[in-house]
């Protein structure tokens, strides 16, 4: 058995002289592919294409209406300008927010979605539109995102308001039934 000794060589890119490459076919060194790892990764294209995958998987799972493309996705990521719809900041780690969850029967097309911050969607989680926006943020900021949806889905203005007002009333309703059904329970 050979043992085989790696040689130095010298990376294309950076042109430091190096043993350190993933093979010695390659012309990078080691460093260097991680870099553009990283940045590949980060780039507009391929954060996109996570969120349009996530949001397939995720419709597939609750089995909602699914007819969102990936060229909708690259659309909506660069409309958004790398803002947050909600709080209106730059942020690195944007992700597709479906205004009317897909938990709670929400489809998954472009007039259900805006880009937010990761954070922020996590922090909205399963919630109504309304009242988180309403709870985290300024009331007054719900009129542009219902426009924005509105246009988007061809949609009437007061009709998407009506609707998502609807849904917030019904989501009401249903915690307050089931915080109702856990106190009789626990009566009993």
């Amino acid at each position: 058995m050979t043992m085989t000794k790696k040689t130095m060589k010298v990376c294309t890119k950076c042109g430091t002289k190096t043993k350190h490459f993933y093979s010695m076919k390659r012309t990078h060194c080691i460093e260097c592919e991680r870099k553009d790892a990283r940045y590949r990764m980060a780039s507009l294209e391929n954060r996109a294409r996570g969120a349009f995958r996530h949001a397939n998987r995720k419709a597939e799972q609750f089995g909602v209406t699914n007819d969102l493309t990936y060229d909708d996705v690259m659309y909506l990521f660069k409309l958004a300008g790398g803002r947050c719809a909600y709080t209106g900041r730059f942020s690195n780690d944007l992700s597709l927010e479906h205004v009317i969850p897909m938990s709670a029967g929400g489809a998954n097309t472009i007039s259900n979605i805006i880009v937010v911050d990761i954070s922020v969607n996590r922090m909205k989680n399963d919630r109504s539109f309304l009242e988180f926006i309403e709870t985290k943020y300024n009331p007054y900021d719900v009129a542009p995102l219902v426009k924005l949806l509105a246009a988007r889905g061809n949609r009437d203005y007061a009709g998407l308001y009506d609707e998502l007002y609807e849904f917030q009333r019904e989501e009401c309703n249903a915690w307050y039934r089931r915080l109702m059904d856990k106190q009789k329970q626990a009566a009993v």
